[in-house]
């Protein structure tokens, strides 16, 4: 089996936070200065007013969400920025050191429109909870029957009428040779030996998802129309936005 990918996640979150949220030498603790901090948070800032320019211009003009998800939340951020566009938001993620980075960054703002889930297959997800579901650079790094369970519960999740923005992987070239080597004794050793790594430095899995699969998932939900941009940062995939009726 692929490396246990919760314990993973949990090492970024206590050693190298932001590093594991945007893996850029920038944001390793140990280079992290300042203006890497503001860059990482505006970075966020950026992306969600870009979400949300492509929802009013291709799902719904008039969209305002009065409670919003983000899966995989991190420190916040991404949720961070939803929040403002929002009555209230609420981060998940399996990490309780994120979390708590997270936390604290609300208290030091005086953050008030938040909440956190710490969950690892958000079964704590009631139904028809949230106008607006997001995940983006998450599902890749979960093993892949697994995420779509997840998936299955942020679909359950979301109100008639909401809007879903997700981001999943569908074409790493390496895939397959992982799912081999994976099955190697200290086959994490050996590929920071190969990569000139710490042994023990965390493996970040960078999975490949079945878009038949999701498309499938989102269509039962009584979806008609979807907007799709892919991506490219050395793995093909793709963000699916789509709208609830």
């Amino acid at each position: 089996m692929f490396e246990n990918s919760d314990k993973e996640w949990e090492t970024y979150g206590d050693k190298n936070p932001y590093y594991g949220v945007i893996s850029d030498g920038r944001f390793l603790d140990e280079n992290l200065t300042e203006d890497a901090k503001i860059e990482f948070w505006q970075s966020g800032q950026e992306h969600v007013e870009a979400v949300f320019r492509t929802i009013k211009h291709h799902l719904d003009p008039n969209f305002q969400p009065e409670h919003a998800v983000d899966f995989g939340c991190g420190v916040g951020r991404l949720l961070f920025a939803i929040r403002t566009k929002c009555d209230h938001a609420t981060g998940v993620d399996v990490s309780p050191s994120m979390l708590a980075k997270a936390r604290r960054e609300a208290d030091k703002n005086s953050i008030d429109n938040l909440s956190f889930i710490e969950s690892s297959n958000c079964n704590e997800l009631g139904k028809n909870l949230f106008c607006f579901v997001h995940s983006y650079i998450v599902f890749q790094h979960i093993p892949v029957d697994r995420g779509y369970y997840i998936l299955d519960r942020l679909l359950a999740s979301l109100r008639s009428g909401g809007v879903g923005v997700l981001h999943f992987t569908f074409n790493n070239p390496s895939y397959r040779v992982w799912k081999v080597i994976r099955r190697i004794p200290f086959n994490k050793q050996l590929r920071n030996i190969v990569h000139g790594r710490p042994l023990n430095t965390p493996f970040m899995q960078m999975n490949e998802y079945d878009l038949n699969v999701i498309m499938k998932k989102i269509w039962l939900q009584g979806v008609k129309n979807c907007h799709l941009e892919f991506t490219d940062h050395g793995v093909g995939g793709v963000v699916i936005y789509f709208k609830k009726t």
